[in-house]
């Protein structure tokens, strides 16, 4: 009988699985880096995407989710028109499941061992009635532990983890232990979201580092990884978060809530995006090439120089180029316009740290340290794979 009954529940497991295209695990080495309020604002921004979305809570002793997306505190779970449990939703094509609500109260504590957390998370994932999704969004406890070790067994095909850091430097020993944790487990890591990156005074405007920064990045570039968004902390995200405002929803013009926006597109690019012939060649796909140049010869000095030569590279040649005057120079201005131009590869002789972290941000891939050359010289040795890189020879 007891095998009867597992094998049931496997198997409405297996078809609530079949019914949600890409599933992401959200996991943090260490609590109080705001990885709750990472999968919420991760899940809003895919849904003004125009994705149908799921969040699944499976931490059981801390769950914060609820309160985040509000949920009332007395919820209970809902039942569709055959009378079985279903997630709550609460927007359209938006849905939650959390234990808060299964809870008698929001103070009842969940006192339970490994099994039964087990079997809980089986529970979430076969006795209850999941929507059809094109994402599904799991909130793990801080660790890795007995729920995010359950979750990508039942799970099964894990589409990705994202992983959520503060930028301090002890935070480098806990990313690495996640990012292993995923890499043992054999799912793929989409990313580190680095949370909590610098905060903005809303009278004079002046960013304050709060942590000192470099952990996360020091462990994305070791293990190989890339670093999703630098994520400001701004009080209006705290203030949704207590208030169950879906921040990214009514903030939608802040810093932080185009972070999130820009998350969900590289998700989304990663996930559903499939070149297509047009937009490959035979050594890859199409390349357009920016170079910063002075008197015609790539120049170190990346953000004050004179022009940029913006080359089209298909089947292994040179096909287009022109020239384009940059903006002024201010930060951010001259990635944002670099991608502007569907820019998708920069060779440079120097760049600094912040401008990097932009480019990336935007997807363009970035060489540093190239030799003072001309453009087409670097263009050609990059395509033969003799591109000569030494150091970063910025000195912004």
């Amino acid at each position: 009988m007891q095998k009867q009954k597992r094998d049931e529940l496997d198997e409405k497991i297996k078809k609530n699985l079949e019914k949600i295209k890409h599933r992401i695990i959200v996991l943090s080495g260490k609590g109080g880096v705001g990885k709750s309020s990472v999968s919420v604002n991760l899940a809003t921004a895919l849904w003004l995407k125009g994705k149908k979305v799921g969040i699944l809570d499976i931490d059981i002793h801390g769950p914060s989710i609820g309160k985040m997306t509000g949920i009332p505190s007395n919820q209970k779970l809902q039942l569709n028109e055959k009378g079985e449990p279903v997630p709550f939703k609460i927007r359209e094509n938006f849905f939650v499941l959390t234990i808060a609500l299964l809870l008698e109260s929001p103070d009842t504590p969940v006192i339970w061992r490994g099994p039964l957390k087990m079997g809980a998370i089986k529970q979430f994932l076969g006795d209850i009635v999941w929507p059809e999704l094109d994402y599904l969004i799991i909130d793990c406890p801080p660790g890795t532990g007995d729920e995010p070790l359950s979750a990508v067994q039942l799970i099964g095909k894990v589409d990705g983890s994202v992983i959520v850091s503060t930028p301090q430097e002890v935070s480098f020993l806990d990313a690495r232990k996640t990012i292993n944790f995923s890499k043992m487990l054999g799912v793929p890591i989409i990313g580190i979201i680095e949370n909590m990156c610098g905060f903005k005074c809303p009278k004079c405007g002046e960013v304050t580092y709060i942590f000192k920064s470099g952990g996360a990045h020091k462990a994305a570039k070791e293990l190989n990884v890339d670093i999703l968004a630098q994520v400001p902390f701004e009080l209006e995200m705290v203030e949704a978060g207590d208030n169950g405002i879906l921040y990214v929803e009514k903030y939608k013009e802040n810093e932080g809530a185009k972070k999130f926006m820009q998350i969900a597109d590289a998700i989304i690019k990663k996930f559903e995006e499939i070149p297509t012939e047009s937009q490959k060649d035979e050594g890859g796909e199409k390349l357009r090439i920016a170079i910063p140049l002075a008197n015609g010869m790539l120049t170190p000095h990346f953000g004050h120089c004179e022009e940029f030569g913006i080359y089209d590279v298909e089947n292994g040649k040179i096909v287009n180029k022109k020239i384009v005057t940059p903006p002024p120079h201010e930060p951010g201005v001259i990635p944002r316009f670099l991608k502007q131009q569907g820019v998708n590869l920069i060779i440079a002789g120097g760049m600094g740290q912040r401008a990097l972290q932009f480019f990336k941000d935007y997807g363009i891939k970035v060489l540093v340290g190239a030799l003072p050359k001309k453009p087409e010289d670097l263009i050609n040795d990059y395509i033969n794979g003799t591109l000569e890189l030494g150091e970063n020879v910025c000195s912004h």
